[in-house]
């Protein structure tokens, strides 16, 4: 089940990305409204419904936190709890990783979409986005860079 999780946070933003594109299409737009307004979405979005999932994880670590801060040391779940915490704060930093890396490509592809000529070394994604600024030139000069 664990790597449910990870896939579902690995595609998270791309999800979000064909949603906003769907909902330029009017016919999809109005019946999303009209499912969204049903009183069994309590006014949440889509987006919203799509974004609970990400919160999980964190969710059940803090609740085994507090089940671990109220079980005994010798009780016979004490064993089994920090396995599941322990198991739950490994995911975690992994999904973190995982959006870290989607967002850093994601960006490396924005800066690249605004090269006029482009810039195919935006696009290996063993690169990692740094920062990000505006580069002013008074003359014309020849500029190179290394993203590390």
């Amino acid at each position: 089940m664990l790597n449910i999780y990870q896939e579902f946070v690995r595609n998270h933003q791309y999800s979000l990305q064909i949603l906003a594109h769907c909902k330029q299409n009017r016919d999809f737009d109005k019946l999303l409204k009209q499912y969204e307004a049903k009183p069994d979405c309590e006014e949440r979005t889509l987006e919203t419904f799509l974004t609970y999932p990400m919160f999980q994880i964190p969710r059940y670590i803090l609740t085994l936190h507090e089940l671990l801060a109220h079980t005994p040391h010798e009780h016979i779940e004490r064993n089994s709890l920090d396995f599941a915490k322990s198991k739950l704060e490994e995911l975690s930093r992994i999904m973190h990783d995982e959006v870290s890396e989607t967002e850093n490509i994601r960006k490396n592809l924005a800066i690249e979409r605004m090269i006029i000529e482009g810039c195919e070394v935006l696009l290996d994604t063993s690169q990692t986005f740094v920062r990000q600024g505006t580069l002013h030139l008074h003359h014309t000069i020849r500029v190179s860079f290394h993203i590390t």
